[in-house]
């Protein structure tokens, strides 16, 4: 089981937060928010967007057809949608079967207690009307939130 990357896209289609493991016998590897995920970023959060379109097409209305994860080759993609529109996801490899819960977890856990409960935070990271098009550039840069994020995921990284 090894996680390869975390994203956390909001409701106008903007990536608030990556963090990307690069090497997986050092949990310090990678990159956070880094400009040069922007374009992975935008095909990640389009195909998600495009497979879960297609099955509530494909459902007829009933809200309960959701894309919780998607298979590839080698990779294994988990999503997880609020109902305030965020999207977290989870990139990891293929033998894992569900990360759902621990998605769950970060949301409810980390990602309230640290962003929405904070007055500091903005409840809406688009600025202005054109990052509400996918263009947003603002992060999630909360220390507390990101040392509970890399402190509940490093575990993980190298089982």
């Amino acid at each position: 089981m090894a996680i390869y990357s975390f994203w956390i896209f909001d409701k106008h289609c903007n990536c608030i937060f990556n963090r990307e493991w690069t090497l997986a016998a050092d949990t310090n590897s990678g990159t956070m928010n880094s400009k040069q995920n922007e374009e992975t970023a935008k095909l990640l959060y389009g195909m998600i967007y495009s497979l879960r379109s297609i099955t509530q097409k494909l459902s007829k209305g009933s809200n309960t057809n959701d894309v919780r994860s998607i298979s590839t080759g080698k990779y294994r993609v988990h999503t997880y949608c609020t109902a305030s529109g965020l999207w977290l996801v989870l990139l990891t490899d293929f033998k894992q079967q569900s990360y759902s819960q621990v998605l769950q977890y970060i949301y409810s856990h980390i990602y309230v207690k640290y962003v929405s409960h904070n007055l500091l935070s903005p409840q809406d990271f688009a600025d202005n009307e054109s990052e509400m098009r996918g263009q947003g550039i603002r992060k999630i840069t909360n220390k507390k939130f990101l040392q509970s994020l890399e402190a509940f995921l490093v575990p993980m990284i190298n089982n």
